[in-house]
């Protein structure tokens, strides 16, 4: 490989630190597996939320890019082809859309089956296709959220004084 070149796998290795990086400075804990047999890349934590996280990226811009949208694999590649993810392997796809620095924290709910998607950095409307904007920089998916956390605060401050 030439000096410089940056080989698929390599590019997402590059989105893997991106994604530890970025999640560390949201507050968020990011734990890596031992080893590639796993579904996710990540398991991340905030307060008592814990969350599998698959990361998936895109390092070119491709002309019309606004208009076309920015294609990005969200399937796995096995022996049987591409499969998708179900939410018993991960809770999120992180899509990571380096030219722009943009991530797009996606539950796999919200997938419905794709084997990939196109984000609209332009901002195109969902009715156009644009399905996935509400996701770009949502971090706050992986976060605890405030009213579970005060309700668990509460039942632990019961159970010390029962």
């Amino acid at each position: 490989m030439p000096a410089g070149h940056l080989g698929t796998k390599r590019m997402g290795e590059l989105a893997e630190i991106a994604f530890m990086y970025r999640a560390a400075s949201e507050g968020i804990g990011v734990a890596r597996p031992y080893g590639d047999s796993h579904p996710y890349d990540f398991l991340v934590q905030h307060g008592r939320r814990l969350a599998r996280v698959q990361v998936k990226s895109c390092f070119t811009t491709q002309r019309g890019y606004r208009r076309m949208g920015i294609a990005i694999i969200v399937a796995k590649h096995a022996r049987k082809g591409v499969t998708l993810y179900s939410p018993d392997e991960i809770d999120f796809i992180a899509a990571f859309v380096a030219p722009h620095r943009a991530w797009y924290v996606i539950p796999v709910e919200a997938l419905k089956g794709s084997k990939s998607i196109r984000l609209y950095l332009g901002g195109k409307s969902k009715r156009i296709g644009a399905f996935y904007e509400d996701y770009r920089e949502a971090w706050q998916l992986l976060k605890e959220d405030k009213k579970e956390k005060d309700r668990q605060q509460q039942d632990d401050h019961q159970q010390v004084h029962n």
